[in-house]
């Protein structure tokens, strides 16, 4: 019955409504009728809404836009991974379902559902917009040595891993390397693995010939996109065993080939990759591979967590206030004393870049010439409740404890904390400010 399949065509559309980030509607025509957008990144909800489908995916072809492949065919495709720029100019990825209203033999309109993949990547091309050392504020004697070190790698052409928590600084470290090394005036190309879906990271480093996929163009893959620079790895560890293979091999051989082409491209780029975990427990646990570390670590460097350097505490917060009253055109004379020893107090998870966050919170809640405690975040205060909670038998701490254990189970209970208050991955990601794929990484990796 007739009847019978545009229910069923409906039920498949609500079932769409269960976990995305965006919905569509477009007519016969290929014009928006209804659009819902969930995330900022992309197009604002019912902008789009009268314009045709091609303005929307303005660098697509027709058979690469599914919408536009469901009105000609009347068929639906699932989990279809379109490559796009939004309206700031990121590269992301929209995981599309779309389903067509077919009454009567005739495609009647398309509803297509997306989420939203950012790819988190930056391309820079010269010296301008990279960081230098001296962007690396600190006075602690081991991360003052620490810069000796980076000025004396970086002429070197040698790979390079950095171990560091998140939050200590290694895309800093990473575009220092660069600025001071003689390929400074070469592309800086950086991607964070852990951003991006698994299936398609193998196209983001190699490249793709038209027709390689679904939506695939003829593009050039990272290492490519870096030829003569730097490649920076974020997060390694996030990768699959079998890609971080495919890595090691083009590496060694200094040669890449496109997927769907025909041809090898050499290329000469130098590479930096981050782990933010140990890399000996990532080698135990098989999450990186030990002859891909060994190729990669040439040359490694450690940063030290913001709780091993407190006294560089005091000197970040007044940097960054001196930062924020350039930018807002406002004169905060600094912090009060009682609120850094409150700052030196807490253990800093998140390290330099929640201290950061911390302090541009406080600064837009003051209204006086200093920040004061009460200007601090309820997230600090929350840490500093916690932190002055007796630990369990007695004031000293025992044997057996770990830190990293510690800080580990404390991230594991955010995540299930955010998932029981969330109706949804993509609202859970986006209330812990992480990307979709960053959260499904964890929530895999905590069995949650």
């Amino acid at each position: 019955m007739p009847e019978r399949k545009v229910v069923e065509q409906i039920a498949d559309v609500i079932r769409l409504c269960e976990d995305t980030d965006g919905l569509l509607i477009a007519n016969r025509e290929g014009i928006v009728e209804f659009q819902r957008v969930f995330v900022d990144n992309l197009w604002k909800s019912g902008e789009t809404v009268g314009q045709h489908i091609f303005e929307l995916y303005r660098k697509l072809d027709e058979e690469s836009i599914t919408i536009i492949q469901a009105l000609k065919t009347g068929k639906p495709t699932y989990n279809v991974l379109q490559n796009i720029n939004t309206r700031r100019g990121e590269r992301v990825l929209l995981e599309s379902t779309t389903i067509p209203i077919v009454v009567d033999g005739q495609v009647e309109c398309v509803v297509d559902s997306s989420k939203f993949h950012s790819i988190d990547q930056r391309v820079i091309r010269g010296k301008r917009g990279i960081s230098t050392l001296d962007r690396i504020i600190t006075q602690d004697p081991a991360m003052l040595a620490l810069k000796e070190r980076i000025r004396d790698v970086a002429p070197l052409d040698s790979s390079v891993l950095i171990y560091g928590e998140t939050g200590t600084g290694k895309e800093l470290v990473a575009e220092s390397l660069h600025s001071e090394g003689r390929r400074a005036d070469k592309p800086f190309v950086s991607q964070n693995c852990a951003a991006i879906p698994s299936n398609l990271l193998e196209s983001l480093f190699f490249g793709t010939e038209k027709g390689s996929y679904t939506g695939a163009l003829t593009r050039k893959g990272l290492l490519e996109e870096a030829d003569g620079g730097t490649l920076f790895l974020d997060e390694i560890n996030s990768m699959e065993i079998g890609l971080q293979a495919k890595l090691l091999k083009v590496l060694e051989e200094k040669k890449v080939r496109r997927l769907g082409g025909s041809r090898d491209i050499p290329f000469d780029v130098r590479i930096v990759a981050a782990v933010n975990e140990e890399p000996a427990k990532l080698i135990q646990e098989h999450r990186l591979r030990g002859d891909l570390y060994y190729r990669l670590g040439v040359v490694r460097i450690t940063l030290p967590p913001l709780r091993k350097r407190k006294g560089d505490i005091a000197l970040l917060a007044r940097h960054f206030i001196d930062r924020y009253n350039r930018k807002m055109k406002r004169d905060i004379r600094g912090i009060s004393e009682q609120a850094l020893r409150r700052l030196g107090q807490y253990s800093w998870p998140g390290n330099v870049r929640e201290l950061q966050n911390v302090v541009e919170g406080a600064y837009v809640s003051a209204r006086s010439e200093m920040l004061m405690v009460n200007h601090m975040t309820d997230v600090l205060d929350q840490g500093l409740m916690e932190l002055d909670q007796e630990p369990a038998g007695g004031d000293t701490i025992g044997e057996g404890f770990s830190l990293p254990q510690a800080l580990e189970q404390y991230e594991r209970e955010l995540v299930h904390k955010a998932m029981t208050q969330s109706t949804s991955i993509s609202q859970a990601a986006r209330l812990l400010g992480v990307s979709r794929q960053n959260l499904k990484y964890r929530l895999q990796k905590f069995d949650l």
